[in-house]
């Protein structure tokens, strides 16, 4: 999403509030797998396609996106008479990365080119965080076009969407340019929620997204996806949720509606009627969307729809299920892995398959894997991150450290600080103090130097107070 990090509380809430909404929500955890960059954007035709997309004819390429520099694009949209196409994502964001490889990469897309810009937004550089001080960003990708005059978004998605989502999210956006020429119920509505969730005027926004998501029209996922966004709290975000969960259909959004209920079913009482019922209602859906793929989902959204049904059989105690599934989603990912034509087209799934090979008990698979990847990337911070995050796992500290050491040296903004984290947890495990406070104390110095667009905020007032309890 293209947000920034001077958000608001009232905005923070709604965006935390749906963390299962997207794939890749901002992880509180240092040593999660996400942990993980990959290499800059290739700008026309990114790699093979996966399954779900389309294949590109020889010579025919997608849009070229501007990188990291949203000011020349609105500069030249405005001189244009253009919008503006934001893909905001994050190298370690591995739907970022699909989408980027299976969707974004579309000849279908280069024929907007007269009519938008398109530029990509790393949320992790500094560069950018003018642009995230407008726009902050809690989950990722968020996709936004921006009308160029007035720089207010005309269209938002959370999380990734199929080739015919993409085209239609862009013909919606064009179509509501002019507010004041616009009939359409369901445009008019998403403008007012947009524009009142950007002004955290969050009561206001919930109630347009929700009104737009009950009228027919090609823009009921955009609406329903802003809705939960924009849910005040976890009862309200359920209520929607469940009110909604069968009206999405297509591509990943499909399952991003089944976790995000998921996700704000979890905050509710446990043992409470409303949680079971939609624990029972998340279950259904998912197991359908395992079974018959929603049109237009790719292997990342096929693996993320698995891997919520996993935390669901978890959650539950079948242990069984829980297994069966992992080990269906990892077949789905070497199958899809296997075909790739380069190593960057192969990494997109290596988060995944490593928390499958975790949870199936097969961390050696996992360490090999990723040491085979810091072979073939050693400039990139992405492999030698989840390296040490496995390693870290498995107990192997002193390779973890060796490992977070050289992700550190090549990664940059407040994914730097998270794998600061990680090496402070390992030199804990180590039982090197010293150790453990250098770490701590450098990620304090690097988070205060950092803008505050960036939302290091959280990182380093953890990272001061576990220094004061340190002996």
């Amino acid at each position: 999403m293209v947000f920034a990090h001077t958000v608001s509380p009232p905005l923070v809430a709604a965006l935390v509030l749906a963390g299962g909404l997207i794939a890749c929500p901002r992880s509180s955890s240092t040593t999660s797998a996400d942990d993980a960059a990959a290499a800059a954007r290739a700008p026309a035709t990114h790699a093979a396609p996966s399954t779900a997309a389309p294949p590109t004819p020889t010579g025919a390429r997608g849009p070229t996106f501007l990188e990291n520099d949203t000011a020349t694009a609105v500069t030249t949209a405005k001189a244009a008479g253009k919008v503006v196409f934001v893909d905001a994502w994050a190298p370690w964001c591995h739907t970022c990365l699909s989408m980027q490889r299976d969707v974004l990469s579309q000849p279908a897309l280069a024929a907007y080119e007269d009519r938008v810009v398109f530029v990509a937004v790393d949320t992790d550089r500094e560069e950018n965080a003018l642009f995230l001080a407008t726009y902050p960003v809690k989950l990722w990708p968020m996709f936004y076009v921006l009308d160029a005059a007035s720089e207010a978004p005309l269209a938002v998605h959370p999380g990734s969407m199929s080739l015919a989502e993409t085209v239609a999210f862009l013909d919606g956006a064009l179509a509501a340019r002019d507010p004041e020429t616009t009939t359409d119920p369901q445009a008019k509505a998403l403008l007012a929620a947009h524009a009142a969730l950007a002004a955290d005027k969050g009561a206001y926004a919930a109630a347009a997204y929700a009104a737009a998501a009950r009228l027919p029209g090609p823009r009921r996922t955009e609406a329903i996806l802003g809705g939960l966004r924009a849910a005040p709290d976890a009862a309200s975000c359920v209520a929607f949720g469940t009110e909604h969960l069968r009206d999405v259909t297509e591509g990943g959004a499909a399952g991003d509606v089944a976790a995000a209920l998921w996700s704000c079913a979890g905050k509710l009482l446990e043992g409470s009627p409303a949680r079971a019922s939609a624990t029972a209602l998340v279950k259904a859906r998912l197991v359908e969307l395992a079974a018959q793929a929603a049109p237009g989902a790719s292997v990342d959204d096929r693996a993320d729809v698995l891997a919520t049904l996993a935390e669901v059989h978890q959650a539950a105690g079948d242990k069984a299920a829980f297994a069966a599934v992992h080990t269906e989603r990892l077949r789905l990912l070497e199958q899809d892995a296997a075909k790739a034509v380069t190593v960057e087209d192969a990494r997109v799934h290596d988060y995944a398959r490593m928390n499958s090979y975790l949870a199936l008990g097969r961390g050696d698979d996992a360490v090999e894997m990723l040491t085979e990847r810091t072979a073939q990337l050693p400039g990139s911070y992405e492999a030698w991150a989840r390296l040490a995050s496995t390693l870290f796992k498995l107990g192997l500290h002193e390779r973890a450290d060796a490992a977070i050491e050289r992700a550190i040296a090549l990664s940059y903004g407040t994914r730097r600080l998270r794998y600061l984290t990680l090496r402070a947890d390992v030199a804990a495990a180590r039982k090197d103090a010293a150790g453990e406070r250098a770490a701590l104390q450098r990620l304090v110095d690097d988070g205060s130097a950092l803008p505050a667009a960036l939302g290091a905020g959280d990182l380093v007032k953890a990272a001061r107070d576990r220094l004061t309890k340190l002996p």
